[in-house]
């Protein structure tokens, strides 16, 4: 550790020995009231031994050496204070599960009664909405086409008309299956995540050190202004009043403000890779992270000359202040590191996160596209991938607390800040399905969650499908499946994306060790069935899927040549025929489905796609995930364009 936390450390304690010990005989020798003994020597006395015994313990932990005193501080100042207030979350949390009904029913009154003197409190009458079932009987299902006029009024400065909340900020929803929504809320919101995440990390990975820094990966979302001055941007946006909170991580608080993706991804790994110490990599998504890997391979010998010399690529279009910060906090450089860096990224990059930073003890991102498997057998050897909570940008849904399971991510439901509903998979399409409560749902089965919220939002559809897998005390553990969005669905069959990616994930296993997919998307042929009509046979409707698979091989080859298209739509029929009934049934009896078809798409066809919905949605780079279903014109356009051949 940097010295010069002991220096600070021995200083201040003597400085307190000194201090105390001049005011004792200070006061004997003037005959001072014990009072001012204690306000001109005991407090200042105190003052540098606390101090002192802060540094200590900065000083024995992983502490960025480059931190400045002050940083070092501030640090342990926010980290702690996210720990404690965290453990006291964690608690609340864990003795709502012992009585999920009860606990739900109390936070539906809180609800009201923040709520029920709103225009829309009275409209629906929400005062007379005194337990679960009178909920479910006076108030109907909702989706956001029921609020977007009540929210243009919240954000031409209107008070009181959907929530009790102070509103100071309007999220906005990735958009990535659908038209982008806006959603009130206050600051507490984006806080609370944050401390329960520091908290449930701490207790699930009790080696990561708390004074050790995070690799942020993150491209600042635009922030833009309503009519009465709220912020409207993504959740995932970082505003000038969080500026100072960003400490804690291994890149200048100043770097998070950066909104291009080539020059924050730069930026952010620069001064990563940097830190040796780093503890965690937060990433948002999986497929985030392999980006960023991609990126970490074609550009480390750049990024191991500037961290060597302590500059900063000239080529990046930064702002003139945020370079001059940037540059003054590489201070002269670091040969040393550089050296550690370049020789690690020469030997390859199987298992490079740990070779990299061998104090790494997490990552920290959600498993959007299945690569969580493929990591840690490569790139992210000796580390584990955690999703810790299950959120979207209307609510907390879920906390992860079992980091260590094979498989899917399981979240136990946060039943105090919103009530939920289930509404059977086979009932979800119905216009008056019946809804359920946490303690009538069933294990193994399938639902669309609903929720009410204290920002206004009641019984509000919004579109996530999930698995009950079991109960942690008697509250119900779920695993998300999948958006309805994405449901592929011709002729009725809803075939969902889990379904997809295993079929797949067979189809391709003769091939799994020289070949890998990178990503792929699937679309209903409908969308431009004027370019599919040669797949049409005798018998059969025309109709069928159109799957586009993005493929590397693990040698930098070519593919092997009987890997073939055609080949490979067979086999994922098969497999879909055997995993949905449904499927099976219109594909081989009703002969409503024919052969689905396969295209193998360049390299880079995917990050065109990405470009492009994030010009034309309003997700943000650090929020966006890669679409599973084609849903437009547009997108299967530049598929097409970018067909291998």
């Amino acid at each position: 550790m940097a010295i010069k936390f002991y220096i600070a450390t021995i200083f201040l304690l003597l400085a307190s020995i000194v201090i105390g010990s001049f005011g004792i005989v200070f006061a004997k020798e003037c005959l001072l009231p014990w009072y001012l003994v204690v306000a001109l020597a005991g407090v200042p006395s105190l003052l540098c031994f606390t101090l002192g015994v802060v540094l200590y313990i900065i000083a024995t932990q992983l502490t960025p050496e480059h931190y400045s005193i002050y940083a070092a501080l501030l640090h342990f100042i926010i980290k702690y204070h996210r720990l404690y207030a965290g453990a006291r979350m964690l608690r609340r949390f864990r003795a709502s599960c012992e009585k999920p009904r009860k606990v739900q029913e109390d936070v539906l009154q809180q609800i009201i009664r923040m709520n029920k003197y709103t225009d829309y409190g009275r409209q629906c009458n929400l005062g007379d909405i005194h337990s679960l079932q009178e909920l479910q009987r006076k108030h109907p299902l909702t989706e956001y086409s029921h609020y977007k006029s009540l929210v243009d009024r919240v954000g031409r400065g209107e008070k009181n008309v959907i929530t009790g909340e102070k509103v100071t900020r309007l999220i906005l929803t990735s958009g990535t299956t659908g038209e982008g929504k806006k959603i009130p809320q206050d600051g507490y919101f984006a806080d609370n995540i944050m401390t329960l995440q520091e908290a449930l990390q701490h207790e699930m990975f009790p080696g990561l050190n708390p004074m050790q820094s995070r690799l942020k990966i993150h491209c600042n979302g635009k922030i833009r202004q309503s009519k009465c001055d709220l912020n409207i941007a993504t959740g995932m946006t970082v505003e000038p009043y969080m500026v100072k909170y960003m400490v804690v991580y291994s890149s200048p608080p100043d770097s998070f403000m950066i909104e291009k993706v080539h020059e924050a991804t730069y930026v952010h790994l620069l001064f990563g890779l940097r830190d040796r110490n780093v503890g965690c990599i937060y990433a948002t998504f999986s497929s985030l992270l392999l980006e960023v890997l991609n990126f970490l391979q074609i550009n480390w010998k750049k990024l191991v000359e500037d961290i060597s010399c302590g500059t900063l690529d000239p080529k990046l279009e930064l702002d003139p202040c945020i370079r001059r910060n940037l540059t003054n906090a590489l201070g002269s450089g670091d040969s040393r590191r550089a050296l550690e860096v370049q020789k690690e990224c020469e030997k390859g990059f199987d298992g490079i996160l740990k070779r990299l930073w061998p104090h790494l003890k997490l990552i920290s991102a959600i498993d959007n596209v299945g690569l969580r498997d493929c990591f840690k057998q490569s790139a992210a050897k000796g580390v584990e991938i955690y999703s810790p909570m299950y959120v979207s940008s209307e609510t907390l849904i879920g906390l992860n607390l079992w980091p260590f399971n094979t498989g899917e991510e399981e979240y136990a439901l946060n039943l105090s800040d919103s009530v939920f509903e289930f509404i059977p998979e086979e009932d979800m399409d119905k216009p008056n399905p019946p809804t359920y409560f946490v303690d009538e749902i069933e294990v193994g089965r399938n639902y669309e969650l609903l929720f009410t919220q204290r920002y206004g939002l009641c019984r509000y559809k919004f579109g996530d499908v999930i698995k009950v897998t079991g109960f942690y005390k008697n509250c119900p553990k779920v695993k998300f499946l999948y958006r309805k969005a994405t449901l592929m669905n011709l002729v009725g069959e809803k075939v969902d994306q889990g379904v997809i990616q295993e079929s797949l994930k067979e189809a391709l296993s003769p091939w799994a060790d020289s070949t890998e997919l990178s990503y792929y998307s699937v679309a209903e042929n409908t969308l431009r069935n004027d370019l599919f009509l040669e797949n049409s046979e005798a018998g059969q409707s025309n109709v069928f899927y159109v799957y586009f698979l993005e493929l590397t091989t693990t040698d930098g080859g070519k593919l092997p040549s009987d890997l073939k298209p055609e080949l490979l739509a067979q086999e994922i029929d098969k497999n879909l025929c055997k995993r949905h009934e449904i499927f099976n049934r219109h594909f081989n009896f009703t002969n409503f489905l024919t052969h689905s078809k396969v295209y193998f798409v360049k390299t880079g066809t995917f990050h065109q796609l990405r470009e492009y919905i994030l010009a034309t949605t309003t997700t943000s780079r650090t929020q966006f995930k890669m679409p599973l279903k084609l849903r437009t014109e547009e997108m299967t356009d530049i598929m097409l364009k970018n067909i291998h051949h």
